[in-house]
């Protein structure tokens, strides 16, 4: 179900306003890049990044006079905003908040975030990430949401009042709308919004995020990016004693190494010398931070490709979901799935399952697992358009849920005596033998008696692997009882239109 299907209203209207058109059942996997906020030509935008720095600069002031536990708490630590419907979440909308982790990691790191070195045009808060170990799309994304909340409540307030019929809004206290510099607190603002009712049967708020500040990816600024960006941040560096010293440094690096490998007697590996190249710029980033800033100039004097790649990871995103979420709902709705709740969780999977099967097998559902005429590769895209099998549910059907022993990829319950697990796979995957360790870890966490193993392969030679692997590791009786192997070639099946 999605946000114009929900009111009634035709999809372009929401494309038309610029708006991306959300799920009900499970996130859009698309983040708010703040550097496409600074890079747009538009007012609004442009007064909206200088509202975010204004507030980065208060978390630097008053980080300078240390905080209370209390006052770290009402500054810097922000909740997940699930309004707006994207993200990573599977089942449903509700992620993870930036919790108290993030809130110490940013308060540590606020001063190198807020200093510019005199280097770029800006302030960008996304800065923060380029110390943080791993992805931190969805953290720079959550930040970022949480500092223009007003701003995404009015942009779908004027869409509502406008396009939506009054049955469908309501006026919302909303909590933390913006920031009141004179008590220096987070103050809530009233607003006509859409909503919808939730499980618990609680109405909640709803947002639309304009796609022009999204992207699939990770933001323009990212520690990946800036690593793998080392030659040309070199060429930014306008310092002449700096440069020499940077170029020198990797220089002696790398030519330790090929000494190194003459005394061997091995050849220089051209793809080593990348990477003591990376290791030597990131050591170097470490003595002289204003790197970083280099590095962020070099992303600021390229507007048109961010933005260009932005879009073409959004659009591509979207279209993809769009697709092939509609193609499986529509053989959904076709095959006409009778519905028995009274039933254990493990049999209503089972149940479920057999059905997906059936779906991409018997009745063209295969071509929801490709784009453009290509295999989507992800397991998480396949995850998402299972979660779609399960909509209207009273079932509760949690994505990645992790009681402290790992994740599994679904855990469908009725209370704590009644729940299973289903873990996704695709044969491609070397490691699919792992998957039968990594359940009886999962069945120990959850609490839950047996799980079921989903293995999809989209070539005769997975077809075999995963054949194999269930064998070796003693499963084999397994197949089509707890085990379900699904066929998602295209090169093997007649259309179900014309068969």
């Amino acid at each position: 179900m999605f946000f114009s299907e929900y009111y009634g209203i035709d999809s372009s209207v929401v494309e038309h306003y610029g708006a991306v058109d959300i799920s009900f059942v499970c996130d859009i996997p698309l983040f708010i890049d703040p550097m496409l906020i600074f890079n747009s030509e538009k007012e609004e935008y442009k007064k909206l990044h200088e509202e975010i720095i204004k507030y980065f600069h208060f978390l630097y002031q008053k980080a300078c006079d240390g905080l209370s536990n209390k006052e770290l708490k009402a500054w810097f630590e922000f909740n997940e905003v699930p309004n707006n419907w994207l993200g990573y979440s599977m089942s449903g909308n509700k992620g993870a908040a930036l919790g108290k982790q993030y809130a110490r990691f940013l308060y540590k790191n606020i001063r190198f975030a807020t200093n510019t070195n005199n280097i770029t045009k800006s302030n960008h808060i996304e800065k923060i990430m380029l110390l943080y170990e791993g992805s931190g799309k969805d953290k720079i994304s959550d930040l970022t949401v949480n500092l223009i909340k007003g701003f995404l409540c009015s942009y779908t307030e004027e869409f509502a009042r406008k396009y939506l019929d009054k049955k469908y809004i309501k006026k919302f206290h909303v909590e933390k709308a913006y920031f009141n510099y004179e008590t220096e607190s987070f103050v809530s603002k009233e607003y006509e919004l859409p909503y919808i009712t939730s499980e618990k049967g609680k109405k909640e708020y709803v947002l639309l995020t304009p796609k022009d500040i999204l992207r699939e990816d990770e933001p323009a600024i990212n520690r990946k990016d800036f690593l793998d960006s080392y030659d040309d941040v070199r060429s930014m560096i306008d310092n002449d004693s700096l440069r020499t010293y940077v170029n020198n440094y990797i220089a002696k690096a790398i030519l330790e190494y090929e000494d190194n490998q003459k005394r061997n007697k091995r050849s220089v590996n051209e793809r080593s010398v990348k990477k003591i190249e990376k290791d030597a710029f990131k050591e170097l980033a470490k003595e002289y931070p204003e790197l970083y800033d280099y590095y962020i100039k070099y992303v600021e004097n390229n507007p048109e490709q961010v933005s260009k790649l932005a879009h073409e990871e959004c659009t591509e995103e979207l279209e993809k979901f769009y697709s092939n979420s509609k193609i499986l709902i529509a053989k959904v709705i076709d095959e006409g799935y009778v519905i028995q709740e009274d039933i254990e969780a493990r049999e209503e999977a089972k149940n479920r399952l057999k059905f997906f099967k059936h779906i991409i097998e018997e009745c063209d559902g295969y071509l929801a697992l490709y784009y453009n005429g290509k295999q989507i590769a992800k397991e998480k895209d396949i995850q998402r358009l299972f979660r779609f099998v399960w909509y209207g549910t009273s079932y509760k059907v949690d994505a990645e849920p992790n009681n402290g022993r790992g994740q599994a990829d679904f855990i469908v319950s009725k209370g704590m005596n009644n729940q299973n697990i289903i873990e996704f796979k695709l044969a491609s995957n070397s490691s699919l033998g792992h998957v039968f360790t990594q359940i009886k870890t999962y069945e120990a966490a959850n609490c839950t008696d047996g799980s079921l193993v989903v293995i999809f392969y989209f070539t005769e030679e997975e077809k075999r692997f995963a054949e194999k692997v269930i064998e070796d590791s003693g499963y084999k009786s397994a197949i089509d009882e707890s085990i379900f192997l699904i066929d998602c070639r295209k090169d093997n099946k007649k259309s179900a239109s014309i068969a």
